[in-house]
């Protein structure tokens, strides 16, 4: 079985190694290390069984790289493991192509299983992953994160994503992630209409000063 690792953390993957050995002895484990390098390796490695996809990467942070393997190899499946649990970016991310999402908190043996399941042809979801959307009393705004709408609130007032990431300690790749997932949770085509739509559901003080 040959699975792919992508993520930045070195220590990571070396302990994420231990935790794949349980499916088998007879694993192959290729790693990268950026995004780009995500990519490279799914799309020119022959007779890869899995990918394990990390968001926050260097040169393309996981969704770009996402995109582009599931446009090259739309039958690979494609597991998410990112430290993110919100619900949007968990929908975002399986609207793109992943065949699953498997927060970094999550057990050894949760991992082993959600990853056989996605092997025999499964999808594998974070436990109460939906609760969310059934709750009573919803109103029409999407539900965003406390860091999203930081995020959010930051870049209606016109902040650069690198203006974002210093205010908030996070990477450009972060903030990225979350915009995307932002733009996508209010049905937005760029930023600004993501900046005006959060104004009118109440998520951004109306009177705020816009970013053109």
């Amino acid at each position: 079985m040959r699975i792919l690792i992508a993520d930045d953390h070195k220590l990571f993957r070396a302990g994420l190694v231990l935790v794949l050995k349980q499916l088998g002895d007879d694993l192959d484990i290729i790693e990268a290390g950026t995004g780009k390098e995500a990519t490279q390796q799914a799309v020119s490695q022959v007779n890869l069984d899995l990918v394990l996809l990390d968001l926050d990467l260097p040169e393309g942070n996981g969704l770009e790289a996402l995109v582009s393997i599931h446009d090259a190899k739309p039958e690979l499946p494609v597991i998410i493991l990112s430290a993110m649990e919100d619900q949007v970016t968990i929908s975002r991310a399986m609207e793109l192509g992943a065949r699953g999402y498997i927060p970094k908190s999550a057990s050894g043996d949760v991992m082993v299983n959600s990853l056989k399941l996605v092997l025999s042809g499964g999808v594998c979801m974070p436990p109460g992953f939906g609760d969310q959307g059934n709750r009573s009393g919803a109103s029409d705004a999407p539900t965003l994160t406390r860091r999203q709408l930081e995020v959010l609130r930051l870049m209606a007032t016109g902040n650069s994503n690198k203006e974002i990431a210093h205010r908030l300690s996070i990477s450009e790749n972060t903030v990225r992630v979350h915009i995307s997932a932002i733009i996508s949770a209010l049905d937005a085509t760029n930023r600004t209409e993501a900046a005006y739509s959060a104004m009118r559901l109440g998520l951004v003080p109306r009177g705020t000063q816009l970013m053109e």
